[in-house]
């Protein structure tokens, strides 16, 4: 687990490292963001296997700060991490545990091509998640928890967002998810 974070941490790190010149070229202040993705549980789990599972982005709402290539925001995120226990039953079902995360965070971005038509980004989020689990329960760990969502992406044509993004809160709940997102605001501004 440790090891799939510190990968995670040096890829955004390589990733923001690489020279761009951040033009100042202006956009508009607001943009709001939905995305839909999956998930894939990351780190073990008292010996459960991983399968993907959905992850929705309810709202993320960024603004870009003018004449540079940083935005600020808040993203409200629903992600989880399901995890298979046991033996494979004749019904080839097994008994799962479904560990899903509410989180609400500030969330901040680099954009290396801001107001291009494609545009890579490098961020990161901190907030607070509230755990619980539907399914079978066999490990009891909900509650409320610290979160920190590192992300890399790129965005399309103004309104497209690629990303993927880490997702730390607790044991048993820590998730990578891959995203696609549709942003409505955010494209240059007209030159006068």
């Amino acid at each position: 687990m440790e090891r799939t974070i510190a990968l995670f941490l040096l890829f955004i790190g390589l990733f923001a490292s690489i020279p761009a010149k951040a033009e100042a070229r202006r956009v508009q202040p607001v943009e709001v963001e939905m995305k839909l993705g999956v998930t894939m549980p990351v780190g073990s789990f008292y010996g459960a296997e991983r399968q993907p599972s959905p992850s929705l982005e309810l709202l993320e709402i960024r603004y870009n700060e003018k004449n540079t290539p940083w935005d600020f925001g808040l993203m409200l995120d629903f992600s989880v991490a399901d995890w298979a226990h046991g033996p494979i039953y004749k019904e080839y079902t097994r008994p799962s545990q479904r560990n899903r995360t509410l989180a609400l965070a500030f969330v901040s971005d680099y954009n290396f091509k801001q107001g291009h038509k494609v545009n890579p980004f490098a961020g990161i989020g901190v907030g607070v998640g509230i755990n619980d689990w539907v399914g079978e329960e066999y490990i009891s760990t909900g509650g409320p928890t610290l979160v920190c969502t590192p992300r890399i992406g790129v965005e399309l044509l103004y309104h497209i967002r690629l990303a993927t993004q880490l997702n730390l809160s607790r044991k048993g709940y820590h998730n990578a998810a891959f995203t696609i997102g549709f942003v409505i605001g955010g494209r240059p501004k007209k030159q006068k």
